[in-house]
């Protein structure tokens, strides 16, 4: 299981919402996006110019969009949704990571237990 907490990862995430957002980043940053149909393009533009970003997700449509996009990460606080994310996620092979987002890294066991990849604090995205 990634832990995407310092520590054990250095990252930085900044949330972003256009093309002009994602201009005005610091180099080597993990955008974070909040999935809308609408946002495909700016996503696919992250793709094209190999952008390391995420996407918070709501279902397994938006988890088959974000991942044959090329997403780095998917993002959900909803253990029953990361269960269903990583079983998709194992079955097709996909190379977005299922991140599960905690509220304390003591509330780790559960999505180890589940086989979930990562884990994330929810106050730090």
């Amino acid at each position: 299981m990634i832990i995407l907490e310092p520590p054990f990862n250095n990252e930085k995430f900044v949330r972003v919402k256009t093309i002009e957002d994602i201009k005005k980043t610091p180099p080597n940053s993990t955008l974070v996006f909040h999935y809308c149909d609408s946002s495909l393009e700016v996503f696919n533009f992250c793709k094209i110019n190999n952008i390391a970003y995420g996407v918070i997700i709501n279902n397994i449509k938006e988890l088959i969009f974000v991942s044959n996009l090329k997403a780095k990460y998917v993002f959900t606080d909803n253990i029953e949704n990361a269960k269903k994310f990583q079983k998709i996620a194992n079955e097709y092979l996909l190379d977005t990571k299922i991140v599960y987002l905690i509220k304390s890294l003591d509330d780790i066991e559960t999505p180890a237990h589940l086989g979930i990849d990562a884990v994330k604090l929810k106050e730090n995205l």
